[in-house]
């Protein structure tokens, strides 16, 4: 698995690697969003779930335009102003003094958040040879779960002393990925030609792409429960933001043990098959978080769904960039990206109305429905 890495993979994409690295170890404002409205700020459910949903109305613009400025003005320009401009929005959300300014600063938190994204995965697909993808995205995908792993811990530990801790450590690590990426990173965009310009318009006949894209957005809402729903449903049953970090913290350890033993016997299956597999075991492993009342319950439920998110997370990106054409890279991962950018608005509102009306039960078992759908 990590044999000969320097043959595959160039050093350019090491400089990304530590620079996702860097950004997920202060990844601790979005998944404690929901408690720091409602127990931080006072907000009913309903209202966090809007305005969360606010947050994911960002998003959902956030990876086409990240996308076409990835094409236009190159990838590395992108993750320099969507880093830099993530940091200001962390700490306007963090200042944000009533309801309607809360809501706003969350939408251009959402905006800047994902402007990254796209760029980073035309970069592999730029560097890496199609037989190496597979494993360069999932060794990317293996050390964001580093800093993510770090950071449920962290956040957990400094939302009981303050919940502005959050919005300095997110806003700070954003800033080192910029730095990183502006000292260490040459441009990686294809030269286009004349004759090879395209817009969203070219990107959207392509059928597969579309399909594609609808199939991760189903996939999207459903695990984004993990950061909307599932805490407030352990805080329903007495358990606090540390108990909901040391539960959450299975989801990246988990990544980083299991990982390195799949990731080249997932590269060697058919992708399509890995993926829809994975999408069912994320359905399930929600699901059985309606038996779950303790935190060692909870993690067992976390370690379920994380395996169908290893899947669906390692292949997705490996699928685009099996479809998208060099000079269209970056608006190819932005409609993918865009599919989670939608579910980032969805899923809060879905979420957070269907447990406060309908309960556990239609929650975790709409979750299974919809990804065996």
């Amino acid at each position: 698995w990590w044999s000969r890495p320097d043959r595959d993979l160039p050093r350019s994409f090491w400089v990304v690697w530590i620079g996702t690295v860097i950004n997920r170890l202060g990844y601790v404002v979005e998944p404690f969003l929901a408690l720091y409205l409602v127990h931080g700020r006072g907000v009913s459910v309903g209202v966090a779930g809007v305005l969360i949903a606010c947050f994911g109305a960002g998003a959902f613009v956030s990876q086409p335009l990240g996308g076409m400025l990835a094409d236009r003005i190159g990838r590395r320009t992108t993750i320099i102003i969507g880093m830099t401009g993530s940091a200001v929005g962390f700490i306007a959300l963090g200042l944000a003094p009533t309801l309607v300014t809360i809501g706003i600063a969350a939408a251009v938190c959402g905006l800047a958040i994902d402007l990254y994204r796209p760029a980073v995965a035309a970069i592999v697909a730029d560097l890496v040879p199609s037989e190496h993808r597979a494993r360069a995205y999932g060794l990317l995908y293996w050390g964001l779960n580093i800093g993510v792993g770090v950071a449920a811990v962290a956040g957990g530990f400094l939302a009981q002393h303050s919940y502005w801790f959050l919005f300095i450590l997110d806003a700070a690590t954003c800033l080192g990925f910029a730095v990183v990426v502006g000292l260490g990173l040459p441009e990686t965009r294809p030269q286009s030609h004349g004759e090879k310009r395209g817009g969203y318009r070219a990107v959207l006949t392509d059928r597969l792409l579309i399909a594609l894209a609808v199939s991760a957005f189903v996939g999207g809402v459903v695990y984004l429960q993990s950061f909307v729903t599932l805490p407030l449903v352990m805080s329903l049953h007495g358990l606090g933001p540390a108990a909901y970090g040391l539960a959450y913290v299975v989801n990246p350890l988990a990544v980083i043990l299991l990982q390195p033993l799949t990731i080249r016997w997932l590269a060697k299956q058919r992708l399509v098959s890995v993926y829809v597999g994975g999408s069912v075991l994320l359905g399930l492993g929600f699901f059985v978080t309606l038996f779950a009342r303790s935190v060692p319950a909870y993690a067992a439920t976390v370690l379920v769904w994380t395996l169908g998110e290893i899947a669906f997370n390692a292949v997705g990106p490996a699928l685009v960039a099996a479809l998208a054409p060099p000079h269209l890279r970056g608006r190819y991962n932005g409609v993918f990206g865009t599919a989670f950018g939608a579910a980032a608005f969805v899923a809060p509102i879905l979420g957070t109305l269907t447990l406060q009306h309908l309960g556990e039960g239609w929650l975790w078992g709409g979750c299974l429905t919809a990804s065996v759908a």
